[in-house]
């Protein structure tokens, strides 16, 4: 009787067993996805803070580079100004003579 009892406890743990394995064996691949999941979530977030800083970065060269383009304009205009004032005294003097 002891050894029928044996015999049923040592099937029940082979099924035990042999059904535990697969789901072990599974865990372990979830486990290897769950962390390369949080790498490439890791990544992906030192990307975003990159990306950010590159876009405060060109706001602020741009910021720079509109000013010093504003400032060219008016020195543009201003020799413009200068020129034509020219032109209009020399065609003046022209027409005086």
């Amino acid at each position: 009787m002891v050894s029928l009892v044996d015999g049923v406890l040592l099937a029940a743990l082979v099924g035990t067993n042999a059904c535990v394995l697969p789901l072990y064996l599974k865990l372990k691949r979830l486990d290897r996805a769950q962390a390369e999941y949080g790498r490439a979530v890791a990544a992906s977030g030192h990307a975003l803070a990159s990306a950010g800083e590159a876009v405060r970065s060109f706001t602020g060269e741009g910021r720079a580079v509109l000013e010093a383009l504003s400032a060219k304009i008016d020195e543009a205009k201003a020799t413009l100004d200068a020129l034509e004032a020219g032109r209009r005294d020399a065609a003046r003097a022209e027409g005086g003579r």
